[in-house]
């Protein structure tokens, strides 16, 4: 019952990471900061665990009160160790690139000397330039680099689309084969493939 309770808890956590990796306008750097939050949120749970401490694992919470067996601590440390090993071998690509999406992400705190040769110059330009740092506090990251002067900022601008066209999560893929199914169904018989690349096209 520790171990159903456990598993109640560490579930709902994931859930909740899964929820925040999914929406259309989900970028590269917003799919790094969450995985990367999670795994700082792995390293605390533990610390709490070896306490016995369940100030994040409600249903455990609940259940202590209700039995006076010992929360089995060793299995979930090794279960969240095990957890935490997947998330960094799954996610060590985005390990690799961490500058370039910091960069990517806020090229007003990034140190030039680390920084790849042919955008130093213009990051230097693009952090000397309050009209442009007044431009950045827009929202929207795609907004802020279609602002930037394509002439002046042309390495900067095929770094951007580099990381753009990365997909954060697979969201869009599967909201286009979820409206693929709901258009091509059991009662539009005469609806064939070829139309149905052509219906896509415009979704």
């Amino acid at each position: 019952m520790w171990k159903l309770a456990f598993y109640v808890d560490l579930t709902n956590h994931m859930n909740e990471l899964n929820l925040r990796l999914q929406g259309e306008n989900q970028l590269l750097p917003d799919l790094y900061t969450n995985i990367k939050s999670f795994r700082q949120k792995i390293i605390l749970f533990q610390s709490q665990l070896r306490k016995k401490c369940f100030t994040h694992f409600k249903t455990c919470e609940i259940f202590s009160h209700t039995t006076e067996t010992e929360f089995p601590v060793n299995f979930a440390i090794e279960t969240l160790s095990a957890l935490k090993i997947n998330f960094d071998t799954r996610f060590s690509d985005f390990d690799v690139i961490a500058n370039e999406i910091k960069l990517f992400q806020n090229p007003f705190d990034s140190d030039i000397e680390t920084l790849a040769p042919e955008v130093q110059m213009e990051i230097i330009d693009l952090q000397c330039s309050d009209m442009i740092k007044n431009k950045y506090q827009n929202p929207s990251l795609l907004e802020f680099y279609k602002s930037l002067p394509l002439v002046q900022f042309d390495n900067l601008h095929k770094f951007a689309r580099g990381l753009f066209s990365v997909f954060g999560t697979t969201y869009l893929s599967e909201k286009t084969f979820s409206k693929m199914k709901y258009t091509k169904n059991a009662y539009r018989s005469q609806l064939t493939d070829e139309h149905l690349k052509s219906l896509l096209i415009y979704i």
